[in-house]
Protein backbone atom coordinates (compact mmCIF):
# COMPACT_ATOMS: atom_id res chain seq x y z
CA UNK A 1 0.00 0.00 0.00
CA UNK A 2 1.24 3.83 0.16
CA UNK A 3 1.14 5.97 2.93
CA UNK A 4 1.30 9.82 2.95
CA UNK A 5 3.12 11.19 6.09
CA UNK A 6 1.96 14.50 6.89
CA UNK A 7 4.41 17.16 8.47
CA UNK A 8 4.88 21.09 9.26
CA UNK A 9 5.38 22.86 6.23
CA UNK A 10 9.09 23.46 5.32
CA UNK A 11 10.23 19.80 7.28
CA UNK A 12 9.23 18.22 4.10
CA UNK A 13 12.46 17.44 2.75
CA UNK A 14 14.23 16.27 6.26
CA UNK A 15 10.98 14.40 6.76
CA UNK A 16 11.65 12.41 3.75
CA UNK A 17 15.66 12.09 4.74
CA UNK A 18 14.47 10.57 7.83
CA UNK A 19 11.97 8.03 5.85
CA UNK A 20 14.88 7.38 3.89
CA UNK A 21 16.89 6.00 7.13
CA UNK A 22 14.10 4.22 8.23
CA UNK A 23 14.36 1.72 4.92
CA UNK A 24 12.08 4.08 3.15
CA UNK A 25 14.74 5.65 -0.01
CA UNK A 26 11.69 6.01 -2.34
CA UNK A 27 9.56 8.48 -0.39
CA UNK A 28 8.93 11.72 -2.25
CA UNK A 29 8.12 15.59 -0.99
CA UNK A 30 4.54 16.77 -1.19
CA UNK A 31 2.65 19.67 -0.15
CA UNK A 32 3.02 19.46 3.84
CA UNK A 33 3.98 15.83 3.48
CA UNK A 34 6.02 12.50 1.83
CA UNK A 35 4.49 9.86 -0.04
CA UNK A 36 5.75 6.97 0.80
CA UNK A 37 5.31 4.44 -2.09
CA UNK A 38 4.75 0.38 -2.25
CA UNK A 39 5.13 -0.40 1.53
CA UNK A 40 3.92 -3.68 3.75
CA UNK A 41 1.56 -3.14 6.71
CA UNK A 42 5.58 -2.83 9.07
CA UNK A 43 5.14 0.43 7.80
CA UNK A 44 2.91 1.92 9.85
CA UNK A 45 4.09 0.46 12.81
CA UNK A 46 7.60 1.83 12.34
CA UNK A 47 7.01 5.19 10.70
CA UNK A 48 4.26 6.19 14.03
CA UNK A 49 6.51 5.04 16.24
CA UNK A 50 10.13 5.99 14.79
CA UNK A 51 9.42 9.25 13.08
CA UNK A 52 10.23 12.28 15.05
CA UNK A 53 9.20 15.23 12.45
CA UNK A 54 6.18 13.63 11.30
CA UNK A 55 2.89 14.83 12.02
CA UNK A 56 0.28 11.92 11.11
CA UNK A 57 0.88 8.74 9.27
CA UNK A 58 -2.48 8.39 6.63
CA UNK A 59 -3.43 5.28 5.11
CA UNK A 60 -5.96 6.56 1.38
CA UNK A 61 -8.97 4.58 1.40
CA UNK A 62 -10.38 6.07 -1.61
CA UNK A 63 -9.25 9.00 -4.41
CA UNK A 64 -12.40 10.28 -6.10
CA UNK A 65 -13.51 13.51 -8.44
CA UNK A 66 -14.77 15.91 -5.97
CA UNK A 67 -17.38 18.50 -7.89
CA UNK A 68 -20.06 19.29 -4.99
CA UNK A 69 -21.14 18.10 -2.01
CA UNK A 70 -23.41 15.22 -3.45
CA UNK A 71 -20.31 13.92 -5.53
CA UNK A 72 -18.65 14.01 -1.86
CA UNK A 73 -21.12 12.15 -0.16
CA UNK A 74 -21.37 9.48 -3.04
CA UNK A 75 -17.70 8.79 -2.74
CA UNK A 76 -17.86 8.29 0.84
CA UNK A 77 -20.66 5.89 0.49
CA UNK A 78 -18.96 3.67 -1.67
CA UNK A 79 -16.03 2.86 0.97
CA UNK A 80 -17.42 0.05 2.75
CA UNK A 81 -17.60 1.43 6.30
CA UNK A 82 -17.94 -2.13 7.86
CA UNK A 83 -14.51 -3.15 7.51
CA UNK A 84 -13.19 0.05 9.42
CA UNK A 85 -16.02 0.97 12.05
CA UNK A 86 -18.14 -1.45 14.62
CA UNK A 87 -20.52 -0.93 16.67
CA UNK A 88 -20.10 1.24 19.67
CA UNK A 89 -16.57 2.50 17.74
CA UNK A 90 -16.52 6.63 17.93
CA UNK A 91 -15.41 8.41 14.79
CA UNK A 92 -13.82 11.77 13.31
CA UNK A 93 -12.85 13.25 10.42
CA UNK A 94 -10.28 16.12 9.95
CA UNK A 95 -10.76 18.22 6.90
CA UNK A 96 -8.61 20.02 4.69
CA UNK A 97 -10.74 21.60 1.89
CA UNK A 98 -10.37 24.19 -0.77
CA UNK A 99 -13.02 24.21 -3.39
CA UNK A 100 -15.28 26.42 -4.52
CA UNK A 101 -19.00 24.51 -4.70
CA UNK A 102 -17.99 23.52 -0.48
CA UNK A 103 -18.36 26.04 1.92
CA UNK A 104 -15.71 25.22 4.16
CA UNK A 105 -13.70 22.27 5.62
CA UNK A 106 -16.43 21.53 8.32
CA UNK A 107 -19.30 21.44 5.87
CA UNK A 108 -17.51 19.05 3.68
CA UNK A 109 -16.58 17.19 7.12
CA UNK A 110 -20.10 17.05 8.26
CA UNK A 111 -21.17 15.56 4.75
CA UNK A 112 -18.62 12.71 4.82
CA UNK A 113 -19.70 12.40 8.04
CA UNK A 114 -23.70 11.88 6.98
CA UNK A 115 -22.30 9.43 4.20
CA UNK A 116 -20.57 7.13 6.80
CA UNK A 117 -23.73 6.74 9.36
CA UNK A 118 -26.22 6.76 6.54
CA UNK A 119 -24.40 3.51 5.30
CA UNK A 120 -24.09 1.96 8.63
CA UNK A 121 -27.66 2.19 9.42
CA UNK A 122 -28.99 1.42 6.29
CA UNK A 123 -26.86 -1.95 6.13
CA UNK A 124 -26.91 -2.64 9.99
CA UNK A 125 -29.39 -0.21 11.99
CA UNK A 126 -26.28 1.64 14.22
CA UNK A 127 -24.50 4.56 13.19
CA UNK A 128 -21.02 5.57 15.01
CA UNK A 129 -20.76 8.39 17.88
CA UNK A 130 -18.31 11.22 16.89
CA UNK A 131 -15.89 12.30 19.38
CA UNK A 132 -13.61 15.19 17.93
CA UNK A 133 -11.40 14.48 21.32
CA UNK A 134 -10.26 10.89 21.68
CA UNK A 135 -12.06 9.13 18.93
CA UNK A 136 -11.33 5.31 17.96
CA UNK A 137 -11.52 5.91 14.13
CA UNK A 138 -10.11 9.34 12.73
CA UNK A 139 -10.50 9.95 8.99
CA UNK A 140 -8.70 12.65 7.09
CA UNK A 141 -10.14 14.31 4.10
CA UNK A 142 -8.24 16.56 1.42
CA UNK A 143 -10.22 18.35 -0.99
CA UNK A 144 -7.87 20.62 -3.57
CA UNK A 145 -9.89 21.70 -6.58
CA UNK A 146 -12.09 18.85 -8.19
CA UNK A 147 -9.80 16.32 -6.34
CA UNK A 148 -10.53 14.40 -2.96
CA UNK A 149 -8.58 11.74 -0.44
CA UNK A 150 -10.04 10.54 2.42
CA UNK A 151 -7.61 8.26 4.38
CA UNK A 152 -7.37 6.32 7.49
CA UNK A 153 -5.31 8.25 10.50
CA UNK A 154 -3.30 5.17 11.69
CA UNK A 155 -1.52 7.86 14.34
CA UNK A 156 -4.92 8.96 15.97
CA UNK A 157 -3.44 11.47 18.41
CA UNK A 158 -0.72 13.42 16.84
CA UNK A 159 2.20 12.12 16.72
CA UNK A 160 3.77 15.91 18.01
CA UNK A 161 2.30 14.40 21.56
CA UNK A 162 4.94 12.53 22.60
CA UNK A 163 3.54 12.01 27.01
CA UNK A 164 5.96 13.94 28.46
CA UNK A 165 4.29 17.34 28.47
CA UNK A 166 2.90 17.87 31.90
CA UNK A 167 2.96 21.19 32.34
CA UNK A 168 4.33 23.98 29.90
CA UNK A 169 5.22 27.36 29.61
CA UNK A 170 3.99 30.38 26.75
CA UNK A 171 3.94 29.96 23.62
CA UNK A 172 5.92 26.10 23.82
CA UNK A 173 7.49 24.51 21.30
CA UNK A 174 6.16 21.72 18.98
CA UNK A 175 8.13 18.73 19.78
CA UNK A 176 8.36 17.20 16.20
CA UNK A 177 9.80 21.15 15.27
CA UNK A 178 12.63 20.76 17.97
CA UNK A 179 13.26 17.51 16.62
CA UNK A 180 13.71 19.12 13.35
CA UNK A 181 15.76 21.65 14.43
CA UNK A 182 18.41 19.08 16.02
CA UNK A 183 18.50 17.31 12.86
CA UNK A 184 19.31 20.65 10.86
CA UNK A 185 21.88 21.06 13.90
CA UNK A 186 23.15 17.43 13.18
CA UNK A 187 23.12 16.89 16.46
CA UNK A 188 25.07 13.76 18.00
CA UNK A 189 24.55 11.61 21.06
CA UNK A 190 28.13 12.92 21.67
CA UNK A 191 27.09 16.66 22.09
CA UNK A 192 26.95 18.44 24.58
CA UNK A 193 24.44 20.69 24.79
CA UNK A 194 22.96 23.51 26.01
CA UNK A 195 19.64 25.41 26.29
CA UNK A 196 19.84 29.18 27.95
CA UNK A 197 16.62 29.97 27.75
CA UNK A 198 14.98 26.43 27.63
CA UNK A 199 11.84 27.32 28.44
CA UNK A 200 9.72 24.14 29.63
CA UNK A 201 12.59 21.84 28.39
CA UNK A 202 10.99 20.85 25.00
CA UNK A 203 14.57 21.20 23.05
CA UNK A 204 16.29 19.41 25.93
CA UNK A 205 14.05 16.55 26.52
CA UNK A 206 13.91 15.88 22.35
CA UNK A 207 17.81 15.88 22.57
CA UNK A 208 17.90 13.18 25.26
CA UNK A 209 15.77 11.18 23.59
CA UNK A 210 18.03 11.17 20.68
CA UNK A 211 21.25 10.98 22.55
CA UNK A 212 19.19 7.80 24.15
CA UNK A 213 18.10 6.54 20.95
CA UNK A 214 14.97 6.36 22.77
CA UNK A 215 12.03 6.23 19.89
CA UNK A 216 9.66 9.18 19.89
CA UNK A 217 6.39 7.16 20.55
CA UNK A 218 8.20 5.33 23.47
CA UNK A 219 5.59 6.95 25.99
CA UNK A 220 2.55 6.11 23.88
CA UNK A 221 0.18 3.44 24.33
CA UNK A 222 -2.80 4.44 22.09
CA UNK A 223 -2.46 4.26 18.21
CA UNK A 224 -5.08 4.62 15.37
CA UNK A 225 -3.53 1.34 13.56
CA UNK A 226 -4.98 -0.49 16.35
CA UNK A 227 -8.22 -0.27 14.58
CA UNK A 228 -7.13 -1.06 11.29
CA UNK A 229 -8.59 -4.57 9.69
CA UNK A 230 -5.02 -5.40 9.39
CA UNK A 231 -3.37 -4.76 12.84
CA UNK A 232 -1.25 -7.64 14.62
CA UNK A 233 -0.30 -7.06 17.91
CA UNK A 234 2.21 -9.70 18.17
CA UNK A 235 3.67 -7.66 15.00
CA UNK A 236 3.40 -4.51 16.05
CA UNK A 237 5.11 -5.41 19.60
CA UNK A 238 7.86 -6.67 17.73
CA UNK A 239 8.48 -3.49 15.94
CA UNK A 240 8.26 -1.72 19.25
CA UNK A 241 10.35 -4.70 20.51
CA UNK A 242 13.60 -4.21 18.03
CA UNK A 243 13.04 0.00 18.42
CA UNK A 244 13.08 -0.32 22.08
CA UNK A 245 16.07 -2.84 22.57
CA UNK A 246 18.37 -0.28 21.54
CA UNK A 247 18.16 2.39 24.27
CA UNK A 248 20.99 3.48 25.84
CA UNK A 249 21.63 5.44 28.94
CA UNK A 250 22.19 8.68 28.83
CA UNK A 251 24.82 9.85 30.65
CA UNK A 252 24.83 12.94 33.34
CA UNK A 253 26.41 16.07 31.88
CA UNK A 254 25.76 16.06 28.78
CA UNK A 255 22.31 18.02 28.32
CA UNK A 256 21.76 20.97 30.50
CA UNK A 257 20.21 24.35 30.39
CA UNK A 258 18.70 27.33 32.42
CA UNK A 259 15.70 29.55 31.93
CA UNK A 260 15.33 33.05 34.12
CA UNK A 261 11.86 32.30 34.76
CA UNK A 262 10.72 29.98 37.87
CA UNK A 263 8.02 28.57 36.27
CA UNK A 264 9.65 27.35 33.34
CA UNK A 265 12.44 25.61 35.27
CA UNK A 266 9.55 24.01 37.50
CA UNK A 267 7.95 22.71 34.24
CA UNK A 268 11.41 21.39 32.71
CA UNK A 269 11.40 19.25 35.96
CA UNK A 270 8.03 17.41 35.99
CA UNK A 271 8.12 16.79 31.57
CA UNK A 272 12.02 15.35 32.49
CA UNK A 273 10.66 12.86 35.09
CA UNK A 274 7.87 12.37 32.55
CA UNK A 275 10.35 11.56 29.82
CA UNK A 276 12.49 9.49 32.61
CA UNK A 277 15.47 11.55 32.23
CA UNK A 278 15.21 13.97 35.63
CA UNK A 279 18.40 12.16 36.53
CA UNK A 280 20.30 13.20 33.40
CA UNK A 281 19.35 16.25 32.37
CA UNK A 282 20.57 19.63 34.48
CA UNK A 283 18.53 22.76 34.47
CA UNK A 284 19.10 25.96 36.47
CA UNK A 285 16.57 28.92 37.33
CA UNK A 286 19.20 31.69 35.98
CA UNK A 287 19.54 35.17 33.38
CA UNK A 288 21.58 34.04 30.44
CA UNK A 289 24.25 36.74 31.42
CA UNK A 290 25.04 35.05 34.82
CA UNK A 291 24.81 31.09 33.88
CA UNK A 292 27.76 29.23 33.67
CA UNK A 293 27.07 25.81 32.17
CA UNK A 294 28.44 22.60 33.91
CA UNK A 295 30.93 21.97 31.13
CA UNK A 296 32.09 24.11 28.27
CA UNK A 297 28.64 23.06 25.68
CA UNK A 298 29.84 22.10 21.80
CA UNK A 299 26.64 23.18 21.03
CA UNK A 300 24.16 25.87 21.85
CA UNK A 301 20.68 25.42 20.88
CA UNK A 302 17.52 27.81 21.74
CA UNK A 303 14.55 29.56 21.07
CA UNK A 304 14.26 32.45 23.16
CA UNK A 305 11.34 34.90 22.86
CA UNK A 306 11.25 37.38 20.00
CA UNK A 307 8.11 39.36 20.63
CA UNK A 308 5.84 40.24 17.84
CA UNK A 309 5.01 44.07 18.21
CA UNK A 310 7.84 47.10 18.29
CA UNK A 311 8.47 47.82 21.97
CA UNK A 312 8.96 43.91 22.31
CA UNK A 313 11.49 43.52 20.18
CA UNK A 314 13.25 47.09 21.76
CA UNK A 315 12.97 45.09 24.78
CA UNK A 316 14.92 41.68 23.81
CA UNK A 317 18.03 43.51 22.32
CA UNK A 318 19.78 42.94 25.52
CA UNK A 319 18.78 39.10 25.80
CA UNK A 320 19.92 38.46 22.23
CA UNK A 321 23.47 40.47 23.05
CA UNK A 322 23.86 38.24 25.99
CA UNK A 323 23.06 35.01 23.82
CA UNK A 324 25.92 36.25 21.38
CA UNK A 325 28.24 36.76 24.48
CA UNK A 326 27.53 33.74 25.77
CA UNK A 327 28.26 31.72 22.87
CA UNK A 328 31.34 33.09 22.61
CA UNK A 329 32.50 33.25 25.83
CA UNK A 330 31.02 29.77 27.33
CA UNK A 331 31.22 27.00 24.77
CA UNK A 332 34.07 24.84 24.03
CA UNK A 333 36.04 25.93 20.74
CA UNK A 334 35.26 24.71 17.92
CA UNK A 335 31.65 24.64 18.53
CA UNK A 336 28.48 25.65 16.77
CA UNK A 337 25.36 27.87 17.83
CA UNK A 338 21.59 27.85 16.56
CA UNK A 339 18.87 30.47 17.99
CA UNK A 340 15.65 30.33 16.51
CA UNK A 341 14.17 33.49 15.87
CA UNK A 342 11.38 35.34 13.60
CA UNK A 343 12.55 38.46 13.94
CA UNK A 344 15.86 40.02 11.96
CA UNK A 345 16.22 42.79 14.03
CA UNK A 346 16.73 40.74 16.32
CA UNK A 347 18.95 38.60 14.57
CA UNK A 348 21.33 41.42 14.17
CA UNK A 349 21.65 41.62 17.83
CA UNK A 350 23.52 38.53 18.56
CA UNK A 351 26.43 40.04 17.23
CA UNK A 352 28.05 36.74 15.38
CA UNK A 353 28.27 36.32 11.83
CA UNK A 354 25.43 33.97 10.53
CA UNK A 355 26.72 30.75 8.62
CA UNK A 356 23.27 29.36 7.14
CA UNK A 357 19.72 30.73 8.02
CA UNK A 358 17.48 27.47 8.00
CA UNK A 359 13.83 28.87 7.57
CA UNK A 360 11.15 26.69 9.55
CA UNK A 361 7.25 27.38 9.96
CA UNK A 362 7.09 27.86 13.80
CA UNK A 363 3.38 27.84 14.94
CA UNK A 364 2.28 29.17 11.67
CA UNK A 365 4.65 31.85 11.81
CA UNK A 366 7.99 32.11 9.62
CA UNK A 367 11.32 31.97 11.91
CA UNK A 368 14.65 31.09 10.91
CA UNK A 369 17.32 29.12 12.74
CA UNK A 370 20.37 31.08 12.38
CA UNK A 371 23.33 28.73 12.46
CA UNK A 372 27.04 30.79 13.81
CA UNK A 373 30.33 28.82 13.70
CA UNK A 374 32.10 29.06 17.39
CA UNK A 375 35.69 29.34 17.21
Amino acid sequence: MDLFVTCSKTLEPLLAQELGALGYPQSSTGYCGVNVPDVDFEAVYRINYLSRLATRVLVPLTKFRCFDAKSLYQAVGRVDWEVYISSGKTIAIDANVHHPNLRNSLFAAQVAKDAICDQLRARFGWRPEVDVKNPNVQLNLYINGDLGLLSFDTSGVSLTKRGYRKETTEAPMQENLAAALLMIADFKETDILCDPCCGSGTLLTEAAMIASRTAPGFLRTRWGFMNLPQFSNEKWLKVKAQADSERIELPKNRIFGADISKQAIYACKVNFRAAGFHHAIEVVQSDVREYTPPAPPSMVITNPPYGMRLDDVDQLCPLYRALGDFMKQKTAKPAKGFVLTGSPELAKEVGLATTRRHVVNNGGLEARLLEFDLY
